[in-house]
């Protein structure tokens, strides 16, 4: 049975994460804007925002199988990967568009957010067509080097459209805000809020060299709440373990993927939910809802495919428990519906309001319910399973 203390500590290593995982977004959004200034609206928020933004995911991945698996501590541990990506996925199209909204709203410039249906029908596609690919390719017991080449190479497909895009519809610099000015916060604050800008820029003007040490130091940053994010999320699924002296702590004992699928992934969506916020402030629509499609895009092609072929290159293939395989599909396939109801919903409508808002706030409980009720072992969704496994 779970203990108060045993649930206590990998939640506040969670949150804890959370807050790093946030501040480290700034020092991520000032390197972005300088090095994405030439791009096209709509380009930006799909390659260098969404890669950004998703480095969490992409990290945790890394972490799952190359730390967690390495202790031992479960057998399936690509399942925490597979889980932090769908969560993160479901978060980003439904949630990140309605915190946008109230964002922008409570300013007062705006009470819709206006939709480009050209870049949502570009990334639509590619991002229907990524989670089709890996329902087929999680549905198989053993995943292996081929599986990861067939997911890194759908992204690197996706970058080739955005690069031929880009060459018809170049766009000048954007030099409007080539300074970054000193912090008038003291020392202590400085640190306390890991205010990576006023560590690296100290007023100067910004330039490539300080936008990538930023965007370097910012990464390193994010990678300590990567690592805490994981370890959180390993021990509150666990059944007993010991933390910095304690002995005998008990978790949840339940799947990780349970675990990863929603307080993971919801922590580790925080710096897609700020880039966005910060674009919508500034009128660059197209960049902010783009950013949420291209991050899922980038989760379920490089953030799942690139460590899953690294880690079946060194190790040899990934052998999933039927138990895992069923919750993966579960998931997936859920996803794989949202994206099929939402995304029209998006191309279909000139703009987001307050409706569409409510319509994406419905369909997230109803997920979160499926999940916490464990609805993949309800029989119609098993029935399905049985005709994808078959």
């Amino acid at each position: 049975m779970a203990s108060f203390l045993g649930i206590t500590i990998p939640v506040f290593l969670i949150a804890l994460s959370g807050y790093i995982i946030w501040r480290s977004t700034d020092g991520f959004e000032t390197a972005a804007d300088y090095l994405g200034r030439n791009l096209t609206r709509g380009i930006k928020g799909a390659t260098i925002n969404a890669i950004a933004s998703s480095m969490p995911e992409f990290l945790a991945t890394l972490f799952f199988l190359f730390y967690v698996a390495d202790e031992g501590q479960f057998e399936d541990s690509f399942s925490g990967g597979i889980g932090i990506t769908a969560g993160s996925a479901v978060f980003n199209i439904l949630i990140i568009p309605i915190v946008v909204l109230f964002w922008v709203a409570i300013t007062g410039k705006y009470h819709r957010i206006p939709l480009d249906k050209k870049l949502l029908k570009r990334d639509g596609i590619f991002l229907v067509a990524a989670n089709l690919i890996l329902l087929f390719i999680i549905r198989q017991r053993m995943l292996g080097v081929v599986d990861g080449v067939i997911l890194v190479l759908i992204y690197l497909g996706y970058l080739f459209v955005l690069w031929k895009m880009l060459k018809k519809s170049p766009r000048k610099p954007n030099s409007s805000t080539p300074y970054i000015l000193p912090s008038s916060r003291g020392m202590l604050k400085q640190i306390f809020m890991i205010d990576v800008t006023s560590w690296i820029m100290k007023g100067r003007t910004i330039n490539a060299r300080l936008a990538w040490t930023q965007l370097f130091i910012s990464a390193v940053i994010m990678c300590i709440g990567t690592w805490l994010l994981v370890e959180g999320t390993q021990l509150l699924g666990s059944n007993e373990y010991s933390f910095l002296g304690f002995q005998g702590l008990t978790g949840l004992n339940i799947p990780i993927i349970f675990v990863s699928v929603i307080l993971a992934a919801a922590a580790s969506s925080i710096p897609d939910t700020m880039i966005s916020m910060r674009d919508a402030r500034k009128g660059n629509f197209d960049d902010s809802i783009c950013n949420t499609l291209a991050s899922n895009i980038f989760d379920i092609s490089f953030a799942l495919g690139f460590p899953l072929l690294l880690y079946t290159l060194i190790n040899g293939p990934i052998e999933m428990s039927e138990m895992v395989r069923r919750w993966s599909l579960g998931i997936w396939m859920i996803l794989f519906l949202i994206n099929l109801v939402v995304i029209p919903i998006f191309i279909h409508s000139k703009n987001i309001g307050g409706k569409t808002g409510l319509v994406l706030l419905a369909i997230y409980v109803l997920f979160v319910f499926f999940i916490v009720e464990e609805s993949v072992q309800s029989q119609w969704i098993n029935r399905v399973i049985d005709l994808i496994i078959k």
